[in-house]
């Protein structure tokens, strides 16, 4: 009994790091075409100009309404700082009523109708940290009425930590599926309201 134990949990432990190593080599966070960065991206064509889409996703308050994991964005100084623009703070909920996952985020580069990006800090409730996040919404124009918007993913830095880029690899699925829905989500919303 303890000899066919032992190839059993032998072969069970050889699948568990097969999976493991095929899940890290097809995942989602790499480098993508033009990039010198790993990133988690996804994209999707909208039928609306450019400006339509840029200014669309420069409302936190629309927010809820395409995205399948944020509940709630609190802009915390648009007495300050429109929504939208370079220094504009913001606080997102996962959940109803501010509950759940939370984290912040700060508007650091806005180049109208190309890119606004973003940094992600004092992440709450999570139930595995990154520290030193940027997502980025790239804007491309592919004709007067049809506009390419990508949803990135990536660090803040050159080089993360090997446990972050592990656990970014695999965590790299689910942002893909969440990137996926919202953009669907967006385009369905704003081509319906044109």
């Amino acid at each position: 009994m303890g000899k066919r134990f032992r190839k059993i949990t032998l072969w069970l432990v050889s699948i568990i790091i097969l999976i493991i190593i095929g899940l890290v080599l097809f995942s989602p966070y790499r480098k993508w075409d033009g990039q010198g960065y790993r990133s988690v991206q996804a994209s999707i064509e909208i039928n609306l100009p450019v400006d339509s889409v840029f200014q669309f996703m420069g409302n936190s308050k629309l927010a809820s309404s395409w995205s399948v994991y944020v509940d709630d964005i609190t802009t915390l100084n648009q007495d300050t700082i429109p929504d939208g623009a370079v220094g504009s703070v913001r606080r997102c909920f996962a959940r109803p009523k501010e509950s759940g996952q939370q984290w912040d985020e700060v508007i650091s580069i806005v180049e109208k109708n190309k890119k606004r990006q973003l940094i992600i800090y004092n992440l709450v409730k999570f139930p595995i940290i990154a520290e030193g996040l940027k997502t980025e919404q790239l804007y491309e124009k592919l004709g007067e009425k049809k506009t390419k918007l990508t949803l990135t993913l990536f660090y803040n830095r050159d080089k993360p930590s090997n446990m972050e880029w592990f656990k970014t690899k695999i965590a790299a699925y689910e942002i893909k599926r969440i990137f996926k829905g919202n953009l669907q989500n967006i385009k369905r919303i704003i081509e319906e309201g044109k």
